[in-house]
């Protein structure tokens, strides 16, 4: 099978939300086949994502200013000094 084809496959699953036996009707391929080949491709992605996906500030030394200025959030960024003594 072509990485073409086993992409497209991941591709299809990811926008549709399809299930495995759904994939397999559309590429005439065994759910095993179809498994595997999903999972070769995930791992390949999370492989990639090492090296392009990087946050912005690798230490996280500042915090969002739209988690700074939403009362919702920041209660859970700040840092209590009586669980430090």
């Amino acid at each position: 099978m072509s990485v073409i084809e086993k992409v497209g496959m991941f591709l299809y699953t990811l926008a549709l939300g399809a299930s495995n036996r759904e994939v397999q009707e559309r590429f005439q391929h065994s759910g095993e086949t179809v498994s595997r080949n999903f999972k070769e491709v995930l791992r390949s992605v999370c492989l990639l994502a090492a090296d392009f996906i990087r946050p912005v500030d690798p230490k996280f030394t500042t915090t969002p200013l739209e988690i700074e200025m939403n009362p919702r959030y920041m209660p859970y960024f700040k840092v209590s000094n009586t669980l430090y003594m």
